[in-house]
C-alpha cells in the first residue's frame, strides 16, 4: 500500500514538472539577415516547413536548419551561401541567421527542342520566345520548373495527348558558376475534333453558331469550355454537358458530346428589394425560355415600387445567334408619381441587339411611346415615335466583387412631327464608370454623365424624356430625381440637360466589408446658369452572395441649410 502511495505521489511530481518544463519552453523565432527580396522569402517559406524546434535545443537542430536554408538559396541559384547563427540566450528564443548570399550560379547553355507537331504550333514557339530564363540569367530553379509546365499544360490543351518529356536535364557547376540546362519535348501527333453528337433537342439551327469548331479541327479544350459557357449564356438549358470521349479515340481523332436539357416551359421568380431612390418594391418574373424549336423567348416582369410601378412584356427571336444577334419585341407600361411627377406611360419597341462586331453592344430601335404626364404646371398627352440606337460596354475582372472594370453608354433617339410626333428633339444621352483597385486594398470609382435635349421646347417634351438628377446613383445627399429647375409654381419643371460627376474611395478592412468616402456634383438645367449640387459622405460596404450592399450617409454641403440623407443599395457594382 505505502509503495502504490509514493508512486503515485511520484508520477504527479513528475507531471507537475513536466507541465513546468513545457511553460517554459519556446518555439525558436527565425531572425534572417543579410539577404532581403525572393531571396528572404524562399528562406522563410523553407524554415517554416520545419517541425517546431525548443529555442533551448537549436544548436542541436543546427545542421536542418542550415539544410533548409542551403535548399532555399540554391532554388533560386545561390549555391555557395555563408551562413552563421546567433543562438538564443536562456530567456531569448531567436535564433540569428546572417546569410551571405555569394555569386549566384549563372545559366550557360540553354536549350528547348520540341520534336513532333508542336514544331509548327505557333502557340509552342511563343513559349520558346518568351521563356523566362535565359543565357546569363541566374539559375532559378522554379522558372525552370515553370518552362516544362507550360510546355506540358499547353500540350494537354491542345490535344497532344501522346505527348513526353524526352529530357530535363540541368548540369550544374557551382565551382565555375555556370548551369546548363538541356529540353526535349516531344509532342508526338495532335488530335483532332471528331463527330460532334447534341442530344436534348430536336434540331440545333439555333445554337449552331455557338460551334467555333468543327469536326477535322484540330483539338483544343479551350473550345470546348468557350461552347460550355455560351450554351449556358443562352439560358435556354438547365443541364449543359460538353465532354470529349477520350475512350473511344482512334487515328487520333476524339469524338465529342454535347448533352443539353431544356429549362422548364415556365421559369418564375419573385423577389423584394429596398432603396431610397425607389423605397420597398416587390418583382415578379415570368419567362418561357422555349417558345418553339427556332429558340423564341417570351418574358416579363411586374415590378412595385413605392413611386414607381411598371408591367413589361419582351419577345426575343434569334438572328445569327441567341446571345450576341436577335429580335426584341418589347412593350412596357409604367406609371410614375414622384414628387411633381405624375405620368402613365404605354411604349411599344422594336429592336435590334448585336455585339458580332466587336466588345460593344449595340441597340437600334424604333419605339412608340404614348404618355399623359402632369409636370409641375405643365400637363397633357403626348404620342411619340422615336428611332434612335444606343451602344453599351462593360467589362470587369473579379467575378461579383470586380477589382478592375468599366462600363460606357451612350443613346440617341429623334422625334419629329415629319413621322407623326407630336414634337420635335432630339436626346443625347451618356455614362461612363470606371473602378479600379490599387495595392489590393484601395478602390477608386469614377462616374461621369451627361445628357441633352436639343431643338426642342421643354413645355411641349413629356415628363419622362425630360432630365432629373439626385440619388443613389447621381448625387448623393439629394432626393431621387430631386434636382431640376423650377418653375413659377415652385415646383419641379424638368430640365433640358444634366450632369454629375463622382468620386469615391474605398479601404478594404476586412475579407467582406470596405468603408468609403465620396464626392457627387452634378446638376439638372436649362442653361446652365443654375449652381451646381454637392453631395459628400461616408460609407460603408458588405459583401454578400448578389453583389454589394452599399449603404452611405451623405451630405448636400452646397445648400445653405445642409440636408443629410441615408443611402442604401444592394447589386453588382457595374
Amino acid at each position: 500500500m505505502k509503495y502504490k502511495k509514493y508512486r503515485n505521489y511520484l508520477i504527479a511530481g513528475s507531471l507537475c514538472l513536466g507541465c513546468i518544463s513545457a511553460a517554459q519552453a519556446k518555439p525558436v523565432v527565425y531572425d534572417i539577415r543579410g539577404v532581403k527580396g525572393e531571396s528572404l522569402d524562399n528562406v522563410r517559406y523553407y524554415l517554416a516547413a520545419l517541425p517546431a524546434i525548443d529555442s533551448q535545443k537549436a544548436e542541436g537542430r543546427a545542421n536542418k536548419i542550415e539544410l533548409a536554408v542551403r535548399q532555399a538559396m540554391q532554388a533560386i541559384g545561390y549555391y555557395s551561401p555563408r551562413i552563421n547563427f546567433t543562438y538564443p540566450a536562456d530567456k531569448d528564443n531567436r535564433l540569428q541567421i546572417q546569410i551571405e548570399a555569394g555569386k549566384p550560379v549563372l545559366i550557360r547553355q540553354l536549350q528547348v527542342e520540341l520534336e513532333g507537331d508542336a514544331q509548327k504550333d505557333p502557340d509552342f514557339l511563343k513559349i520558346l520566345s518568351s521563356m523566362d530564363l535565359n543565357i546569363g540569367d541566374v539559375m532559378h530553379h522554379g522558372k525552370y520548373e515553370n518552362i516544362k509546365r507550360r510546355l506540358k499544360t499547353l500540350a494537354a490543351t491542345h490535344g497532344y495527348f501522346d505527348a513526353k518529356m524526352e529530357k530535363a536535364d540541368v548540369q550544374l557547376y557551382p565551382n565555375d558558376r555556370a548551369a546548363d540546362i538541356h529540353i526535349i519535348f516531344n509532342s508526338g501527333q495532335r488530335y483532332r475534333f471528331g463527330a460532334i453528337t447534341v442530344d436534348g433537342i430536336p434540331q440545333t439551327k439555333v445554337i449552331q453558331p455557338l460551334f467555333h469548331f468543327k469536326q477535322g479541327d484540330f483539338y483544343d479544350t479551350r473550345k470546348l469550355a468557350e461552347l460550355s459557357q455560351a450554351l449556358s449564356q443562352t439560358r435556354y438549358f438547365q443541364v449543359v454537358d460538353v465532354h470529349p470521349k477520350m475512350t473511344e479515340n482512334s487515328d487520333f481523332v476524339i469524338p465529342v458530346i454535347v448533352h443539353l436539357e431544356k429549362k422548364k416551359p415556365n421559369q418564375m421568380e419573385t423577389g423584394i428589394g429596398f432603396s431610397t431612390d425607389e423605397g420597398p418594391r416587390v418583382q415578379w418574373n415570368w419567362e418561357r425560355p422555349w417558345v418553339n424549336d427556332d429558340g423564341h423567348r417570351f418574358s416579363s416582369q411586374i415590378k412595385v415600387a413605392q413611386t414607381t410601378q411598371t408591367v413589361d412584356f419582351s419577345y426575343r427571336i434569334p438572328n445569327k445567334n441567341p446571345i450576341d444577334d436577335y429580335y426584341q419585341l418589347q412593350t412596357t407600361y409604367e406609371n410614375v408619381d414622384q414628387d411633381d411627377t405624375r405620368s402613365q406611360k404605354i411604349e411599344t419597341g422594336l429592336h435590334y441587339w448585336t455585339t458580332l462586331l466587336g466588345r460593344w453592344q449595340r441597340d437600334y430601335f424604333f419605339k412608340t411611346a404614348y404618355e399623359k404626364y402632369e409636370q409641375g404646371e405643365d400637363s397633357g398627352n403626348s404620342l411619340l415615335f422615336l428611332p434612335g440606337a444606343s451602344i453599351t460596354r462593360v467589362r470587369s475582372q473579379g467575378g461579383i466583387d470586380p477589382y478592375w472594370g468599366d462600363q460606357q453608354t451612350v443613346s440617341v433617339m429623334f422625334s419629329d412631327p415629319t413621322w407623326g410626333s407630336d414634337t420635335r428633339f432630339v436626346k443625347v444621352w451618356g455614362r461612363t464608370k470606371w473602378l479600379r483597385t490599387y495595392a489590393s486594398k484601395h478602390r477608386f470609382i469614377f462616374r461621369a454623365e451627361q445628357g441633352a435635349l436639343l431643338w426642342g421646347n421643354l413645355s411641349e417634351i413629356p415628363a419622362s424624356q425630360r432630365f432629373f438628377t439626385g440619388g443613389d446613383q447621381t448625387v448623393r445627399g439629394f432626393g431621387y430625381e430631386s434636382i431640376s429647375p423650377l418653375d413659377s409654381s415652385g415646383k419641379l419643371s424638368g430640365a433640358l440637360n444634366v450632369s454629375a460627376g463622382s468620386l469615391e474611395y474605398n479601404y478594404q478592412i476586412a475579407p467582406k466589408w470596405r468603408i468609403a468616402t465620396f464626392v457627387d456634383v452634378g446638376t439638372a438645367t436649362n442653361d446652365y446658369k443654375d449652381p451646381w449640387k454637392i453631395g459628400t459622405g461616408i460609407g460603408g460596404r458588405w459583401l454578400t452572395p448578389v453583389g454589394q450592399l452599399r449603404f452611405d450617409l451623405a451630405f448636400g454641403v452646397s445648400e445653405q441649410q445642409v440636408p443629410f440623407r441615408l443611402h442604401f443599395a444592394l447589386g453588382p457594382e457595374l
